[in-house]
């Protein structure tokens, strides 16, 4: 069965969090989260973009997709975006323009401690309102600001004990972002579901023991569902345990939330 556009969302965010915490290559991670939008949102070709916080020149640059569209990208982002950073520093910008043909594009800041590092964008053909994605953006942005601290933190140019606070910080950050997404886009269709699985149940006369039983099986496991993305959203100290493998997941149970603090 296809995956859900919601779903393939999931999994890039998830992949991606499993790599930054592992020993996966930097530019190897920066590939992954391009290719990931141009399959997930069908964009023609999308970029990032690193440069030097005083200097402004880029350092890096990752693209992926069809070369005469990125050929516009640039042309888009060196025209506009460049001069925007450098004069009233715009930082997330959604535009339409006709360049051989109508085409829409995003560019979203990538921020590491809280300065603005870099950018990721992305172009599709004809008139589209990217801004509709920008929790995708908001969300990918971080973890790639993450892997972008960790790499600094593995360079060496953040010392003492910040070190092992920051990553705590920046990994409770990406957690909590992913938890809101999941919350959002799993509750909407789970709240419908529950919803029209408490109304059949209210008419027991029109139901058999066996569909009785099936559909309190059903209520039950979404209840569960819901139990389980709220307290996502309320963790404020994560517990992480080796799930399979090198994969790590959050163990909800032992993971301190907001009620606990209290």
């Amino acid at each position: 069965m296809e995956k859900s556009i919601e779903y393939k969302k999931f999994l890039l965010l998830k992949n991606l969090a499993q790599k930054i915490n592992s020993s996966v290559e930097m530019n190897q991670i920066f590939q992954e989260a391009l290719d990931g939008l141009l399959e997930i949102l069908n964009l023609k070709c999308a970029s990032l973009i690193l440069w030097d916080e005083k200097t402004k020149k880029i350092t890096n640059q990752i693209a992926s997709g069809a070369m005469e569209k990125l050929k516009i990208l640039r042309d888009f982002d060196q025209l506009v975006m460049e001069a925007m950073r450098k004069q009233i520093r715009m930082e997330s910008v959604y535009a339409t323009f006709d360049i051989e043909g109508p085409h829409s594009v995003f560019s979203y800041p990538i921020k590491r401690d809280g300065h603005t590092v870099g950018a990721i964008a992305g172009l599709v053909e004809g008139y589209k309102n990217l801004s509709c994605e920008e929790e995708l953006f908001e969300a990918l942005s971080h973890q790639l600001g993450i892997a972008l601290t960790r790499a600094s933190l593995w360079e060496g140019k953040i010392e003492g004990e910040t070190q092992e606070d920051l990553i705590k910080s920046e990994r409770l950050k990406a957690m909590i972002e992913t938890a809101v997404t999941i919350n959002h886009e799993v509750n909407n269709p789970l709240a419908a579901v529950l919803g029209y699985v408490q109304l059949i149940l209210s008419r027991p006369e029109n139901l058999d023991p066996d569909t009785m039983d099936k559909l309190k099986k059903i209520e039950t496991g979404a209840l569960r569902i819901k139990e389980v993305t709220n307290r996502l959203l309320k963790i404020v100290e994560p517990v992480i345990v080796k799930y399979a493998g090198d994969v790590r997941m959050v163990d909800l149970e032992r993971s301190k939330t907001k009620e606990d603090e209290n």
